[in-house]
């Protein structure tokens, strides 16, 4: 499939820029790093940020931020681009479920999917489930978001339609301009993941 975004997404090669260390972000990153799912969880939002955020290390000053336990909701992991969430990691309970499990909570476009494809997903997706009420007032109307145990998400991610899904998702949020909350933005998180 031709993808429909016109731009490269992916890490580029310009070296970081240097920064003051934030002791609080330092300190959120120390805490997630001692969960007994840290590996899993750095392998993901590397990912994550990789391959659904466009051009990443050259706008991580414009319109995306990502956060360790964000004061709003405790979550060990939030990406949002301009204001609203697109990708997290929180317990399930958070979000439609009745454990302490940590799940991942994704944003896909529904242009990619018809009734029959979101059924063979979660048929072939262990725990996916989709929430068509579940969104936030993005403007985005073709926005649906996806649950599934952390555990999951690469069998998610992996599947074409959904990857391109994701990308053209957040392309469409990018369009909506600079984020407002760059305060939130965990630098110390995007350093040690992409060390």
């Amino acid at each position: 499939m031709k993808s429909p975004v016109s731009y490269q997404f992916g890490v580029n090669n310009r070296s970081f820029n240097p920064f003051d260390l934030n002791e609080k972000n330092a300190k959120r990153l120390e805490r997630l790093l001692k969960m007994k799912d840290a590996e899993l969880i750095t392998m993901i939002c590397k990912h994550y940020i990789s391959n659904f955020i466009p051009d990443p290390v050259k706008n991580e000053n414009e319109y995306w931020i990502i956060s360790c336990f964000p004061s709003t909701d405790h979550s060990p992991v939030r990406v949002s681009i301009w204001f609203p969430e697109v990708f997290n990691i929180t317990p399930a309970r958070s979000y439609f479920g009745h454990t302490d499990d940590l799940q991942c909570m994704v944003f896909v476009h529904k242009d990619y999917f018809n009734a029959a494809a979101l059924h063979k997903a979660e048929r072939k997706v262990k725990g996916l489930h989709f929430r068509p009420g579940y969104r936030f007032v993005t403007g985005i109307d073709k926005q649906l978001a996806a649950f599934m145990p952390l555990r999951s998400y690469f069998s998610f991610a992996e599947k074409e339609n959904i990857f391109e899904s994701i990308r053209t998702h957040n392309y469409e949020l990018t369009l909506k301009g600079r984020t407002p909350f760059k305060k939130g933005h965990n630098y110390e998180f995007v350093r040690y993941l992409f060390r």
